[in-house]
C-alpha cells in the first residue's frame, strides 16, 4: 500500500534540559486515502486493461454514471406490438405483459432494461429465451452477468462461457437460444467496449475532489483544538496536573457549547505563563472546488453522449441548446433501437413457431415507443429556474416573491390552480431571461403611454426607427406585390390573370427581397439604422444618467461599453430577422401557396396581401418602442457602475402595470430589473439613483 510519511520533530526545552541541545524525530506513517472509501477500487486500475468488474465498481463511486446508464436505458424506451390480426397482436402483447424474467421480474421490458444496463456497464450483453419442457413455449427470459461471461474462438466457431459463480460451475451456453447486443464493438471483439472506458483517470480525480471536500469539511465541522501551555518560573513541577486540568477545563467548554450553553475559561497564572489555543488546520483555505469539478464532470458527460440538463446539471451555456441537444439524443437512441430491433423480432418469431402460430405479412410488427423528449425538457426548464431561484441572494428573491404573490392572484381569478407550473401560462422556455421575463408572458399584452420622467429626445428616436422599419417593409410588400403579379390592387389594374399562381420562382424572389431588406440592417453595414438608432439611444441614456447624479457627461465615449453595445445590436438586429422572416415566411408565403393551390382570385390575393403586410407594423411599432428604452435604461446602469452608484430604484411609470408596480423599490445596481428586459414589451418604467446616493 502506497503510504505518506510526515516527520514530527520536537525540541528539548531549554529550560528543563540544559545543556542539551540534541533533538528527537518521529516517523508517522498513515494510508494514503485519496479517494476515501474509493481508494482501494481505484488503485486496481490498470491504463489499457479491461477489468470488467471495475466498470460496475465506477458506477458505484461516481453517481453521475449511474445516473446516466439509467437514463440512457430509459431513453431507449419499450416494445409496442401492431399489426393487422387482432387475435395474434393480443396473444403476443399477452406474453410481453407475463412472461418471466429473472427470478422475480416479469414483463419483456424488464428484461429489456437489465438487457441495456449491462451492455452500457460492460461494452456487451447477453441473454436467452427458456424454452418449455415441451419445446412448445418460451416460459422465460434471463440475462447474464456480463462479467462471468468469457468468449473463445476457435477454428469452427465462437465459444460462449459462463465462467465460474459461487455455486455454479463454469458452462458452454448453447447459443440457439442465446440473445446479443454490444455498444461500440470494434472489428471483431466480442466484448464490445464500455460507455465508459476512457473515464477512469477522470473518475479518479472526481472522486478525489470529492473526497477533499469530506476532509476539509470535517476539520471545520468537526475541529480538532491544540492548547500550549508555556509554563513560568513560579508555575513548579507539576506540570502533567496543570495539562491535565486544563484538558478538562476545555472538555467542559466544548461541551457546554454543543449544548447550547455559555461556558469561559478563568485561570490565574503566572506574568511569565501563557496559555494559548488554537483550532488545527484553521489557517488552511476551503480549495475552490465547482470549476475543477465541472472540467472532469464535463469529460464524464460528454461521454455519454446527453446533455447536461438531462442529467440535472444546469449550465447555463447548454440550456439554450436544448432543442438542438434534445435531436441529438433521439437521434442516438434510433439507432439503437435499430440495432436491438431484430433480436425483439427473433424472440417473437420464435415463440409463435413454437406455438405452432402461422403469419403473413403485416399481421403483427414490434415498434419502439419512441420517447418523448418534450416533457423530459421541460422538466428540465423547470429545474433550471428553481436553480436559479436558488442562487439569488435575500435581496434578489423579493422580487420573484413579489411576482409569485401576483401571478396566484391571477391564476385564481382564471380558474386555475394555485400552484405555478411552468406550462400555467404558456410559460415555455426562454432560458436565457430572468425569473421575471418569463413570469411576465402572463402580461405582456401590456402598453404604458407616459415616462416615469419625460425624455421627448428618446420618444422621438423611437418613433423615428419606428418609420424607419415600417418604411422599409412597406417597400417589401410592394417588392412582393409586383413579383407576385398583384399591382393595382383594388381596381384590377394591372392583374390579368384569371386565378392567382404562386412558382417556385417567384418564391425565391420574394425571399431575396427579405434578404435586401435584412442586409441594410446588419449592424457591419454602412449606415445600418440598428446601429444608429441604438447608438443614439444608448448616447442618451449615458447623458440621462450624469444628469440623475448631478454630474456632466460632456464627451460620449461608447468605446468603453464597446463590448455591450455591440451585443445590444446584434439583439437588435436579430429581433429585426426573425420578426421579419418568420412574418413572411410562416404567415405570408405559406398564405400565398394556400391561395394558389386554391386557385384563389387574385384581387382577394391582392387585398389579403396588403393586410398581411399591415398587420405586422404592430410588431414594428412594439420593436422600436421596447428595444431603445430598454438600451437606454441599460447605459443608465453602466455608466452610474461607473461612478460607483451601488443602489438604485425601480420606479413604474405613472401608468404602469401590476406587474410593474410590484417591483417598485430600492435593489442593488447588480440586480435590479431593467426596464423591457426584466418587465414587459412597451415598458415605460425607469430607474433612478437610490436616495441613498443622491442626498
Amino acid at each position: 500500500m502506497i503510504q505518506e510519511m510526515t516527520l514530527l520533530t520536537s525540541a528539548n526545552s531549554r529550560r528543563g534540559n540544559k545543556g542539551n541541545s540534541e533533538t528527537s524525530s518521529t516517523v508517522q506513517l498513515r494510508p494514503n486515502t485519496g479517494q476515501g472509501p474509493y481508494t482501494a477500487g481505484f488503485r486496481k486500475f490498470i491504463a489499457r486493461k479491461v477489468d470488467a468488474p471495475f466498470y460496475e465498481f465506477l458506477r458505484e463511486a461516481i453517481p453521475i454514471m449511474d445516473a446516466a446508464i439509467w437514463r440512457l436505458v430509459s431513453l431507449d424506451g419499450h416494445i409496442i406490438v401492431e399489426g393487422d390480426n387482432d387475435s395474434l397482436v393480443d396473444e403476443i402483447q399477452d406474453w410481453i405483459d407475463n412472461v418471466p424474467v429473472n427470478d422475480l421480474q416479469t414483463g419483456l421490458q424488464s428484461w429489456h432494461q437489465n438487457y441495456s444496463n449491462e451492455a452500457f456497464e460492460q461494452g456487451f450483453a447477453l441473454g436467452e429465451f427458456v424454452a418449455s419442457k415441451q419445446r412448445n413455449d418460451i416460459v422465460g427470459l434471463r440475462v447474464a452477468d456480463s462479467k462471468f461471461i468469457k468468449f473463445n474462438r476457435t477454428p469452427k466457431e465462437m465459444e460462449i462461457w459462463q465462467k465460474a459463480d459461487g455455486d455454479l460451475q463454469e458452462r458452454q451456453l448453447n447459443p440457439v437460444n442465446l440473445l446479443y447486443w454490444s455498444i461500440h464493438n470494434e472489428n471483431q471483439n466480442p466484448y464490445g467496449t464500455p460507455l465508459f472506458r476512457s473515464c477512469e483517470f477522470v473518475a479518479q480525480i472526481l472522486a478525489t475532489i470529492h473526497n477533499s471536500q469530506l476532509n476539509v469539511w470535517e476539520r471545520f465541522g468537526d475541529p480538532s483544538f491544540s492548547m500550549v501551555y508555556k509554563t513560568g518560573k513560579k508555575d513548579g513541577n507539576n506540570h502533567q496536573a496543570r495539562v491535565d486540568a486544563l484538558a478538562k477545563d476545555l472538555d467542559s467548554v466544548v461541551r457546554a457549547k454543543r449544548l447550547g450553553k455559555s461556558a469561559d475559561f478563568v485561570h490565574a497564572i503566572d506574568t511569565n505563563s501563557s496559555i494559548e489555543i488554537k483550532v488545527i488546520g484553521a489557517e488552511g483555505q476551503i480549495l475552490e472546488l465547482e470549476a475543477p469539478a465541472r472540467h472532469v464532470m464535463e469529460q464524464i458527460v460528454s461521454k455519454t453522449g446527453l446533455p447536461p440538463w438531462m442529467l440535472g446539471m444546469h449550465w447555463s451555456t447548454t440550456e439554450r441548446l436544448a432543442e438542438f441537444e434534445s435531436e441529438m439524443v433521439l437521434a442516438d437512441v434510433t439507432t439503437r433501437q435499430s440495432a436491438k430491433l431484430p433480436t425483439f423480432n427473433r424472440i417473437v418469431s420464435t415463440l409463435l413457431k413454437m406455438r405452432g402460430r402461422t403469419w403473413k405479412k403485416g399481421d403483427w410488427e414490434l415498434k419502439f415507443q419512441q420517447v418523448n423528449l418534450h416533457d423530459i425538457e421541460k422538466q428540465a426548464r423547470a429545474r433550471f429556474l428553481n436553480s436559479q431561484a436558488d442562487m439569488m441572494g435575500p435581496e434578489q428573491q423579493q422580487v420573484p416573491e413579489k411576482k409569485t404573490a401576483y401571478l396566484l392572484k391571477k391564476a385564481k381569478q382564471l380558474g386555475k390552480s394555485t400552484t405555478i407550473k411552468i406550462d400555467d401560462f404558456g410559460l415555455e422556455a426562454e432560458l436565457e431571461k430572468t425569473m421575471w421575463q418569463i413570469m411576465n408572458k402572463v402580461n405582456c399584452s401590456c402598453k404604458e403611454i407616459h415616462r416615469t420622467d419625460l425624455w421627448p429626445e428618446l420618444d422621438r428616436l423611437e418613433d423615428g426607427y419606428q418609420q424607419q422599419l415600417a418604411d422599409d417593409w412597406l417597400d417589401l410588400y410592394q417588392s412582393t406585390r409586383r413579383i407576385l403579379g398583384l399591382d393595382g390592387f383594388g381596381d384590377g389594374k394591372g392583374i390579368t390573370r384569371d386565378s392567382f399562381t404562386f412558382s417556385i420562382e417567384e418564391r425565391a424572389r420574394v425571399l431575396a427581397a427579405l434578404k435586401t431588406m435584412l442586409g441594410a440592417y446588419q449592424p457591419s453595414s454602412e449606415d445600418s439604422p440598428v446601429s444608429w438608432y441604438y447608438g443614439q439611444a444608448y448616447s442618451l441614456g449615458l447623458i440621462q444618467a450624469a444628469d440623475l447624479i448631478g454630474e456632466e457627461r460632456p464627451v460620449l465615449d461608447l468605446l468603453k461599453n464597446q463590448e455591450n453595445f455591440d451585443k445590444l445590436t446584434r439583439d437588435g438586429f436579430d429581433l429585426v430577422k426573425n420578426n421579419a422572416t418568420k412574418r413572411l415566411k410562416d404567415k405570408i408565403l405559406s398564405e400565398m401557396e394556400a391561395h394558389a393551390i386554391s386557385g384563389s382570385n387574385p384581387l382577394d390575393v391582392a387585398s389579403r396581401l396588403k393586410k398581411l403586410f399591415e398587420d405586422a407594423n404592430s410588431d414594428w411599432e412594439r420593436l422600436a418602442r421596447s428595444e431603445l428604452s430598454m438600451a437606454a435604461e441599460r447605459a443608465k446602469l453602466e455608466e452610474w457602475k461607473e461612478w460607483g452608484i451601488e443602489m438604485v430604484e425601480f420606479t413604474p411609470a405613472p401608468d404602469a402595470c401590476s406587474i410593474c408596480e410590484a417591483l417598485r423599490g430600492d435593489y442593488p445596481i447588480a440586480t435590479v430589473p431593467i426596464p423591457v428586459a426584466d418587465t414587459h414589451p412597451r415598458c415605460r418604467c425607469a430607474n433612478r439613483p437610490a436616495a441613498s446616493e443622491v442626498e
